[in-house]
């Protein structure tokens, strides 16, 4: 679970990812996206799942349509809850992700379909402020004071096995 803040453009941060997180971060976005409007404007309740309470938060007009509420402290989804700009902010990737997996892999990932035009309308419940700083899920060796600096850093050394720009060969100047 990620947002790579890889510019602070969130149309050029998707852009950016390599072809394995154009897939991946598309999934993750939705979730997160999801889980704001479960957060924000849902009630927690308790489900029995394999004989153990499980949380559950019922959104009372999107249940049947978001994804389940998933790591609901992870401090990207804390992020994405935190303001309305920057839930704002996660939409906009979010939409950008889905046109690049079009683009990329010649078909539409299954959470565009699903939730693209759903998630366009912003939790109800959420505060309006403006963009806060972005979190940075990483390890504390890559983090510095600009999170577009630690996302490059914490994606060249982390991710190098598998990052793979094939489908539009576009690797971006920062990978080079």
């Amino acid at each position: 679970m990620n947002i790579f803040v890889v510019d602070t453009d969130p149309v050029i941060a998707a852009q950016m990812l390599c072809d394995k997180h154009i897939v991946k971060m598309t999934l993750e976005s939705a979730q997160m996206l999801s889980t704001a409007h479960r957060l924000i404007d849902g009630q927690l309740t308790y489900i029995i799942k394999n004989q153990r309470k499980v949380k559950y938060w019922e959104h009372p007009t999107l249940d049947d349509i978001l994804y389940k509420a998933a790591h609901v402290k992870h401090p990207c989804t804390l992020w994405t809850c935190e303001s309305i700009e920057n839930y704002n902010w996660h939409y906009l990737h979010f939409v950008t992700l889905c046109n690049e997996y079009t683009k990329r892999y010649g078909k539409v990932h299954k959470s565009d379909t699903k939730l693209r035009d759903i998630l366009k309308t912003t939790p109800k419940n959420i505060p309006i402020k403006s963009l806060t700083r972005f979190a940075l899920a990483m390890p504390e060796e890559y983090k510095c004071e600009s999170a577009v600096k630690s996302y490059h850093m914490y994606y060249k050394m982390d991710k190098a096995r598998f990052a793979k720009w094939d489908k539009l060969n576009n690797i971006p100047k920062w990978w080079k």
